[in-house]
């Protein structure tokens, strides 16, 4: 007996990249845009989102203490990882690219 192939539409992992992507950056989904490249059997992904982070004068909360481009590497490292678990498929890539900033500043009344 062969083994089976289950197959995932293209649309689908697009959907599930920036389900993860948004997670990993503190962001809403709906802010995510994702694109997915397949290339026999692997995927390669182009993230575009804003990135949660804390206020400047502020030492916590979601990337307290890292710059933006670590924010990025951890995010991009979080996501292939996190994609590959997810979906059983080879990520070779995920890359990360910043379209602002959305402070995570809670105001007080």
């Amino acid at each position: 007996m062969t083994a089976g192939r289950d197959r995932i539409a293209p649309r689908a992992l697009e959907r599930l990249a920036r389900a993860v992507a948004a997670e990993a950056l503190g962001v809403r989904i709906a802010d995510t845009a994702a694109r997915v490249v397949d290339s026999a059997g692997a995927i390669a992904v182009r993230i575009q989102s804003p990135v949660a982070m804390p206020p400047l004068r502020d030492g916590t909360g979601i990337g307290a203490g890292t710059g933006l481009t670590v924010r990025l590497a951890d995010a991009a490292a979080d996501t292939r990882a996190r994609l590959a678990e997810l979906t059983g498929l080879e990520v070779t890539r995920v890359d990360v690219r910043a379209t602002g900033a959305v402070i995570t500043e809670k105001r007080v009344r």
